[in-house]
This record gives C-alpha cells, structure tokens and sequence, in this order.
C-alpha cells in the first residue's frame, strides 16, 4: 500500500509550481482551451446593509465550467501531467473525492486530455452532475450522505493506498490548490481593486484553498486586512460534533471530530468563523435574485450572508472583498421555487 498522508497530518507550504504552464499548454491543446477561458473574472458591486461598508463579489460562474473549482482542477491537473512525463496522457488515471463542482471541472478537463477519471462522492450527490461525470466518462464510487463528507475522503484515500496505478489529487492537501489561488484569484483581485485596501475578505472553507491562497495574496500587499472564514452550521469548521449527513450549503463544511482543513491551519489565529444554515442559503439564494436579477449558489449565498454581517460593522468607505463560487445547481433552485 502507497503512503498517503492522513488528511489532519501537520501541514507546511511551500510557493512553488514546477509546472511549465505554456509548454504543457503547446503540448496539450485541451489544457490550452480551458486556460483561455480561465479566471480574470469580474468583480462586481452586490447589494450591502444600509450605512455600512460596500461589498464586492468576483464572479466564478464565468470559469469555463461554472464554478471557482476550475481553478483547482486545472492546476492539480497541470502538476499531474507534468509530474507524468512524457507518458501517454492514456496511461494516467487520477482519483479524487468532490463535494461536486470539482468533479465536474476535472471530468471536463481528463475527458479533453484522455486522462482515466475516477471520483469518490457523497450518496446525496445531485443527479445533474452524475449525469455529467457519465456524459464524460468518468468512473464514480458513492458513499452513504449520513457518514459525512470525511467518509468521502477516507474511502478515496483508502482506494488510493489500495491502488498503485492510480494518483490521487487530494485537494485538501496539495500544494497546487493553494498556490493557484495565491497566484490567480488574489492576483487577480488586487488588479481589480486597484490600490484600494479591502477592510476584509470573506471566503467558505471548502479546502480552504480560495480562502487561504487569496489572502495570502491580498496580505502581501494589504497586510491588514481581515480574513473572514464561512461554515454550515450544520457542521462549523473544527467542530468536535461527530460527521453527519445534514444538508448543508455546498462545497464546504467542517468534517467533524475536531478535525481541521490543512491550508487553513496555516492560519489557524488570523482567521474570524462565521456560520449559516442550509435554509438560510436557501432564503438569500431568492432574495439576491430577486434584487439583482443574478443567480447565485448556495455556498456564494452563505458569503453574501456574512459579507453584508461584517459590512454592517464598517463605515461607508470601506470594502469587504468575497467570492461567488458558482451559481447553484439546478436542484438547489428547484427546492426555491
């Protein structure tokens, strides 16, 4: 059995990407197609409480799949590929677990490359992406909704131990995930922001991926500036509550028993935690529509929830800083209207 570390294994980053990206580009078109459609994603005016501080949300749903996960997909990919060598592309099969989105972007992705994909997901999982995982060839194990989403990790982690031939990505702890956000998402948002210091960013803990890598970013040149973390309350970041198998807002959540996300322990002081409900999400998925005309996600609802909380606390002049991962699913806007 391969070595893998367990997922609350101490954690240390390092800032490097060994990966070429325009000579893997030149070499695999597919990687090119996606990369041109990839993140400098607007970064819009969204509504705020009265007197406090503006709130700007960037915009993910304009990624070539949808969601902010095409980000990670592309770079755990890259670094698949180019740590593959000059291997046929036929020849690598990659494993990795997903709350959904992320298993849609790297379907999308290993279809365009020939590259096998085989994903671990929650039995609850939403049928429209099952179908599109089919549509693009990827393989899927489910695993009971009521064991929690670390039952998700655990048995992708177990089937990859298993398994010399496959690679698992694991997101929660590769360096790629970070250092993506670090070099993009934040980039990018300094860029848009132009000079001005946001008074705080606010970001779901997923892998804490978006959350860590962009401030880490931000900080770089805004150090003061506050890192705002976003949970269910079904299951908060750290929780010592045992795993479950409520609903909760997507793509993020604590795992249970205490456990933490590796990136985010890196900051483990620096980061305020804030909680929302599943139907709370739900009630500000229909409330943002219905003043902006945009639809929104779950998990972007949870961040516009608790951007308008710390807003309210700011003045006029200042800017607080989130994420729209993506604009929800169709069941979820189902169970709105």
């Amino acid at each position: 059995m391969k070595h893998i570390e367990a997922l609350d294994a101490p954690y240390e980053f390092t800032p490097d990407d060994p990966v070429d990206h325009a000579a893997l580009q030149a070499a695999h078109p597919a990687f090119a197609d996606f990369a041109a459609k990839l993140g400098n994603t607007s970064l819009i005016a969204v509504p705020g409480p009265p007197g406090g501080a503006q709130v700007l949300a960037k915009c993910e749903w304009e990624n070539p799949s949808g969601s902010v996960k095409d980000r990670v997909a592309y770079a755990m990919l890259a670094r698949a590929v180019h740590e593959h060598g000059d291997l046929p592309l036929t020849r690598l099969s990659v494993l990795e677990y997903s709350g959904g989105t992320l298993a849609r972007s790297l379907a999308r992705l290993c279809a365009g490359l020939g590259v096998r994909a085989r994903f671990v997901l929650s039995s609850a999982s939403p049928r429209s992406l099952l179908d599109d995982l089919a549509a693009d060839g990827a393989s899927v194990v489910l695993v009971d909704r009521d064991a929690g989403f670390i039952a998700v990790i655990r048995t992708a982690l177990d089937l990859a131990a298993r398994d010399p031939d496959v690679r698992l990505l694991y997101q929660h702890r590769n360096p790629a995930n970070l250092a993506m956000h670090q070099r993009t998402t934040g980039a990018e948002l300094l860029g848009q922001l132009a000079g001005r210091a946001p008074a705080a960013w606010v970001a779901s803990i997923g892998t804490g991926g978006t959350l860590i890598g962009t401030l880490r970013a931000l900080r770089a040149r805004h150090p003061d500036v506050r890192a705002i973390g976003v949970t269910p309350d079904e299951l908060p970041y750290g929780s010592p509550e045992p795993p479950n198998g409520l609903p909760k807002y997507a793509g993020s959540g604590g795992f249970g028993d205490g456990v933490r996300q590796p990136f985010v322990t890196l900051h483990e002081h620096e980061v305020e935690h804030h909680t929302v409900s599943y139907p709370q999400c739900l009630t500000a998925m229909a409330d943002f529509h219905e003043r902006t005309g945009l639809r929104i996600g779950s998990s972007a609802a949870a961040n516009w929830l608790i951007s308008c909380r710390i807003a309210a606390g700011l003045t006029p002049a200042e800017t607080v800083v989130t994420v729209f991962p993506d604009a929800g699913t169709p069941e979820e806007w189902r169970r709105i209207s």
